[in-house]
């Protein structure tokens, strides 16, 4: 008889610990909750940590965007370098770039790293870091689920705001402006959490491109971190595509380098800048060939290319080929040779030497001797005026017979009143009240105000008025100049409408864009105004006032262009623009927004670029920026309570 030899026990595989920083870029919270779920799949335990180091424990320590989570990671040098020996980095950023050359120092300690894109493998691979690639993938938990009916957001864009992006996208703005888009920019100034205006994460994130037909991809610039003359390669930027394409938003993007296997054209769409435009415009056309290209997509990265079918071999390796050498690696002189440039954001920053102005002086006395003469033409014009009319002001009234018919009850009732303040812009006002007049959808009157200019602005906007009897329209021709704020407080006064459009003579917007930001107020009776991104045109090519209310940033510096939508109310009670200070010459919008944070009120940010903002090689905020200490001194004065920075000398 046989005796039966009872089987060796087998033994659990090796678990995983996915590392993220706790106060680093909530993205890597999501790919690190990602490679958890994933390494659930593969049939392991997997917990995701956020308050320790990693440890020669018997786990696979995987630590992700490692220049993140050493940098922020509170502990001696010493501590992170053992800890990045014993942790296998999961690198996420693009060769080249300052966040690259940080997570090779981490991974020159450890054993081996993985990276979600081949330029990345590649790149590390030169330095002498063994290296694989991580092909990235969905997981069950980033499917949000198809929302019922027509999805309601038909362009999204998500990502950092740079010069080459703000110049794509406003060339981009013809094609955009009657859609539903969704442009979610923001700046990358430190980590990113909740709250940040423009950034949504998790299952926010995954319900938004559930909600989305196409995903626009924009590379970001990465020109400056590169020797001159060096062209960086078009990185596909996976997490973002698998997050879309999990959730059937299709992939609309600029060429790029390592999609495989993914295919363009069945998988996403790719087309040069210039001709993305046209692109969208085609897709939207034919659903039909848009629910072709989602379903591939989804198919694919659900389907052969889920997360844990790369990942579980992977941890294989790592568990056979790691974790038997890593306590003697972590114990010996290695974790500690070699550059380690981490920890910079730990050590107190270098005291800085006041700003080099030689010149500060003179450009003190230029602007007080600039703001001296225009209050003194203002005043040559009031008496100018006393003398020809017996009033220091005189202002002609001019009005289109529409304009008269809503006074006579024979007319809509405007839902909006677009204030427009004209001095010195002859050439250009009339493309402006073109635009406005453009306007569908809603019932609007124009007020221009002229400031008794020395060009010929008032009659174009009289000859305006003479061929568009049907708009209306009303001309405030002041006789003495009194300044841009008194100009549109004028405007204000004589509005008729609870919602008022600000712009200036030289500026535009969109047909749809009025129609949108009353929409805006109305959908959120909590806010006081509404502004919409901006596409600037002239001798730049960018966008602005494209961040969402933020009180912080906007003591750094006026982000927000006055051209807006406010609740007339608002500015009754906040007094109007100010005009008794000359700190605030230039700076009027801003002043007002600053007394709105004071009241503790908010505007709303319309995502979508629905103005264009005309970038001229001067005009009278240059003389504003000649000398600002004084008048920033005297606002952050004015204005205490505010979330003011440090002052910077």
């Amino acid at each position: 008889m046989t005796a039966t030899v009872p089987a060796a026990p087998s033994r659990a595989p090796a678990p995983v610990r996915v590392f993220v920083a706790p106060t680093g870029n909530q993205f890597f919270d999501d790919i690190g909750c990602w490679l958890v779920e994933a390494a659930q799949q593969s049939g392991r335990a997997a917990v995701l940590v956020t308050d320790r180091l990693p440890t020669t424990d018997g786990s696979i320590n995987l630590v992700v965007a490692p220049h993140e989570y050493f940098e922020l990671f509170d502990a001696p040098t010493a501590d992170l370098q053992r800890a990045a020996a014993a942790s296998v980095a999961v690198c996420t950023e693009q060769p080249g770039t300052p966040w690259f050359h940080l997570s090779v120092d981490t991974c020159r300690r450890g054993l081996f790293t993985l990276d979600i894109n081949p330029h990345g493998v590649s790149a590390l691979r030169e330095v002498g870091v063994d290296a694989a690639h991580l092909q990235l993938g969905a997981v069950p938990s980033m499917v949000a689920g198809e929302p019922t009916g027509r999805r309601p957001v038909d362009v999204l864009f998500m990502g950092g705001l740079d010069d080459r992006r703000g110049a794509m996208l406003a060339d981009l703005a013809p094609h955009l402006h009657r859609r539903n888009a969704d442009l979610r920019l923001f700046r990358f100034e430190k980590p990113s959490r909740d709250g940040v205006p423009g950034l949504v994460f998790g299952d926010d994130k995954y319900q938004l491109l559930a909600s989305s037909t196409l995903l626009l991809n924009l590379h970001r610039d990465r020109r400056v971190h590169l020797p001159a003359g060096v062209t960086p390669p078009p990185y596909f930027e996976w997490a973002r595509m698998v997050e879309a394409m999990a959730n059937r938003c299709v992939v609309v993007t600029e060429p790029s380098e390592g999609f495989e296997p993914l295919v363009p054209g069945v998988h996403f769409v790719q087309a040069p800048a210039d001709e993305l435009g046209d692109v969208i415009d085609e897709l939207l056309a034919d659903p039909t060939r848009v629910a072709s290209i989602a379903d591939a997509a989804y198919q694919a990265v659900t389907g052969p290319l889920g997360l844990h079918h790369a990942l579980g071999p992977l941890l294989d390796r790592i568990e056979t080929e790691v974790l038997p050498r890593l306590s003697d690696h972590v114990t010996s002189s290695h974790p500690t040779k070699g550059l380690w440039r981490l920890g910079a954001s730990k050590v107190p920053p270098p005291v800085r030497l006041g700003a080099f102005r030689p010149y500060r002086a003179v450009q003190v006395e230029a602007k007080r001797i600039a703001l001296a003469a225009n209050a003194a033409l203002r005043r040559l014009d009031a008496t100018a005026c006393l003398l020809d009319h017996g009033t220091e002001q005189h202002t002609i009234r001019r009005a289109t017979r529409a304009y008269d018919q809503v006074e006579q009850s024979t007319h809509a009732e405007p839902e909006v009143s677009v204030v427009v303040t004209v001095y010195n812009y002859a050439d250009v006002v009339a493309e402006t009240l073109d635009s406005i007049a453009a306007s569908e959808d809603i019932a609007f009157e124009v007020i221009v105000v002229e400031d008794h200019a020395t060009d010929h602005s008032r009659q174009i906007v009289h000859d305006f008025i003479d061929t568009h009897p049907k708009i209306p329209m009303l001309l405030l021709a002041k006789d003495a100049n009194e300044g841009l704020a008194a100009a549109r407080n004028t405007g204000f006064a004589a509005a008729r409408a609870d919602l008022v459009m600000v712009m200036d003579a030289d500026n535009h917007i969109y047909p749809t864009c009025l129609r949108r930001l009353a929409d805006a107020l109305g959908d959120d009776p909590g806010a006081a105004a509404t502004y919409a991104m901006l596409e600037d045109f002239g001798v730049q090519r960018n966008v602005r006032s494209a961040i969402g209310w933020d009180v912080a940033r906007l003591c750094r510096a006026n982000y927000i262009d006055a051209q807006a939508m406010w609740r007339k109310e608002t500015w009754e009670r906040l007094g109007g623009y100010r005009d008794d200070d000359e700190h605030v010459y230039g700076w009027e919008d801003w002043d007002l927004w600053l007394r709105l944070a004071v009241s503790g009120g908010h505007a709303r940010l319309v995502t979508q670029m629905l103005g264009r903002y005309r970038v001229q090689p001067s005009s009278m905020i240059a003389l504003t920026n000649l000398a600002t200490d004084d008048a920033i001194d005297a606002i952050r004065e004015r204005y205490p309570t505010l979330p003011w920075g440090p002052r910077e000398d």
